[in-house]
């Protein structure tokens, strides 16, 4: 037998795990909707920094313990991947680390631990996959919901009113200021909002979705909905919307207006996507209030002085644009390139000539883009400052920091063929039919003055979110919020399918997990069945034997992971309270099987679930149709909690490895006991 399958290990000595749980615990203000902003300062400079997340948080934080390093990369991964998740991806993994140290501490092996662990989540899975919502039906109750009580849905073409102009694009009419100012006002922004009738308002436990308005905005909001029902995909998409905002509305209806124009520019079958998150861009707009933040269509970038007057140059003109993927400066090579072996430079025939080699590449560069007539160059890199004062000289606007995405948008729709190399510039690799218009002037940071400017072309689907803040270290929260709200919407329309969200899929899982051990509630949890136990056969008590404990607080887990969100929800004031409601609404379940009492399900669910309902069913019905639900993403809910358990799992076995001396590898030792 291995070591690791003989014995625990001493709870004291898995300090890994320990320092796992402890960082944990900042990600608790950042669980649910009501986010809190959090000021890391630097002792040393003093500067600080505002952060909104888990992952910028941890990016700010010196961390130089290998545990540290790992949460930071699972954050980060978490991050990149799904753009959403991350502070349920800490939070659980504090959790089960604290999970698995209570197993250490009651003497349950190491692999029974990971075996619990392993299907307890699988149960949890398994259970929640039955309760996935589609997309449609979700909309639907959303429709149902609409029409008890008045719903706001604005066009978000009144965002564009904070700039005073509209998007200009080829064989559109511009929109005057006082016609979109008039809309602005009536709408407030376009804000998501509930009005409900005095006689029927309630106590809304996810207020965040709602907000009283006079009948006057409700009229006007009602009318906007009209056009709304004109337009399926539209509609879809604000009701959707709606369902996975999380509190972000002003960025979910920046993100419903970026659809639109997508949807309103694309000239092919658009039926099978709504949102395409690869055609979206943000610019950051430091100085001017959040009420200016809006979305354009084509590219929308903030530059200086000098580049500005560049573009002004260019407007009402279709310009020829060449693509470069990496940086422009003689001393770049791609990622596959490979240096000669056995090559040996003796000297260089240009410093001799009294010409720098880099002045040499300049004056090449720049003969090459002159000559080929070109206007616009779009660099995923940077340019050497030299070449960008040079074409800046010969009205050549030179556009840096472009992702991949924004190359391909402009490669598709032009005909430019991505370079490496300026060397490689021809005739065949530079598009034309693009436009640049300059959207807006103002004075930056310093009295600097600097110009909002939107480059398109006829037929990209492109659109930019234009984020503005008086506060500039909200900026980056501000991005993060955007593309999180993007980034749910394109998961739920990739996926199909929800997951009922403010915590009820979780308490599923604590359903299903005392299900799997025999329980049917939190009280009778010291209550063992006498009769099965006895007929649990020697084989079943050795392939898990410490199953139940591992389970139980595997659950209790989860409870804790409910009862922080109830709290930062303000539906409870304590966890205390939050545990009693958490174990009455286990006790609901267990007199009405089947159903998930207290929880907003829809009528088509409860219709599946149920053939017939009673009147106080009815009655349930009626009042939570009157609330919006709340909902999360299947794929990225599942993912989340894979990452956190694979994080527990890797802290647990390095922890093991580190206080013994022996891996599972070392096959000589594993005779072998260490007291």
């Amino acid at each position: 037998m291995s070591l690791l399958g003989s014995a625990a290990i001493n709870q004291g000595r898995h300090i890994g795990l320990q320092q796992l749980e402890a960082m944990s615990t900042f990600s608790r203000s950042f669980l649910g909707p009501n986010k809190r902003y959090k000021l890391i300062q630097d002792e040393a400079s003093g500067e600080a920094t505002l952060v909104w997340s888990c992952c910028r948080l941890l990016e700010q934080l010196e961390l130089s313990d290998s545990v540290g390093q790992l949460l930071t990369e699972s954050t980060r991964a978490q991050r990149e991947a799904l753009h959403s998740g991350t502070a349920s991806l800490v939070f659980l993994a504090g959790i089960w680390s604290r999970v698995a140290l209570e197993c250490l501490h009651k003497g349950i092996p190491i692999p029974h631990i990971m075996a619990g662990l392993s299907k307890g989540l699988e149960l949890c899975v398994e259970g929640c996959r039955y309760i996935a919502v589609t997309v449609e039906v979700v909309c639907k109750a959303a429709l149902q919901k609409q029409e008890l009580g008045g719903m706001q849905l604005g066009s978000c073409d009144c965002m564009t009113a904070a700039f005073g102009v509209s998007s200009l694009t080829a064989g559109e009419r511009e929109i005057t200021r006082d016609t979109v100012k008039t809309l602005n006002e009536e709408l407030k922004l376009c804000s998501v909002k509930e009005k409900l009738p005095p006689k029927r308002r309630i106590n809304l436990r996810h207020s965040r979705h709602f907000q009283s308005s006079d009948s006057s905005e409700a009229e006007g909001a009602r009318s906007m909905a009209s056009l709304y029902a004109q337009d399926s995909k539209g509609s879809h998409l604000v009701q959707l919307a709606e369902a996975v905002s999380h509190g972000c509305e002003t960025s979910m209806n920046l993100v419903i207006e970026a659809s639109r124009i997508q949807c309103r520019h694309s000239s092919g079958d658009q039926s099978s996507t709504v949102l395409d998150v690869d055609k979206l861009a943000t610019c950051l707009l430091p100085g001017l209030s959040e009420e200016n933040s809006c979305v354009f269509h084509g590219y929308v970038i903030l530059l200086c002085a000098e580049q500005a007057s560049v573009a002004k140059h260019f407007e009402d003109r279709e310009l020829k644009i060449s693509i470069v993927n990496g940086d422009l400066s003689e001393h770049y090579y791609h990622i596959g390139f490979n240096r000669p072996k056995k090559v040996t430079k003796v000297c260089d025939l240009s410093h001799l000539a009294g010409v720098s080699q880099k002045k040499e590449w300049v004056d090449q560069a720049l003969r090459i883009v002159r000559s080929l007539s070109i206007d616009i160059l779009l660099v995923s890199g940077v340019v050497t400052q030299q070449l960008k004062d040079h074409c800046l000289s010969h009205n050549i606007l030179v556009i840096e920091h472009a992702r991949a995405s924004i190359l391909k948008a402009f490669s598709t729709t032009t005909g430019a063929l991505p370079i490496s190399y300026v060397t490689q510039l021809s005739e065949r690799c530079v598009g034309a039919g693009v436009r640049v218009n300059v959207l807006r002037e103002y004075c930056g940071a310093g009295k600097t003055q600097k110009a909002v400017v939107s480059v398109d072309a006829c037929g990209m689907t492109l659109a930019t979110a234009v984020l503005a803040s008086s506060v500039h270290a909200k900026l980056q929260s501000l991005e993060d919020q955007f593309w999180s709200c993007a980034y749910r919407m394109h998961h739920a329309l990739k996926d199909g399918k929800l997951l009922p969200g403010a915590g009820e899929t979780e308490l599923l899982c604590i359903h299903q997990l005392y299900k799997h051990m025999g329980k049917t509630s939190p009280e009778k949890q010291e209550r063992e069945d006498e009769l099965s136990k006895a007929r649990q056969t020697e084989e079943t008590r050795w392939v898990a034997p410490y199953e139940q404990v591992v389970l139980q607080l595997m659950a209790e887990g989860w409870m804790d992971y409910i009862s922080t969100l109830l709290v930062n929800c303000g539906q409870v004031v304590t966890k205390a309270q939050a545990w009693t409601y958490i174990a009455q609404q286990l006790r609901d379940w267990d007199k009405t099987p089947h159903v998930l009492v207290g929880a907003p399900l829809k009528r088509d669910l409860m219709d599946t679930m149920q053939g017939k309902r009673g009147t106080e069913e009815k009655r349930m019905l009626e009042r939570e149709s009157e609330m919006v639900g709340v909902y999360d993403n299947m794929t990225v809910k599942f993912e989340t909690w894979r990452r956190a358990l694979d994080l527990v799992f890797l802290v647990l076995q390095t922890d093991t490895e580190i206080i013994t001396g022996i891996n599972d590898r070392q096959a000589q030792d594993r005779d072998f006991m260490f007291l």
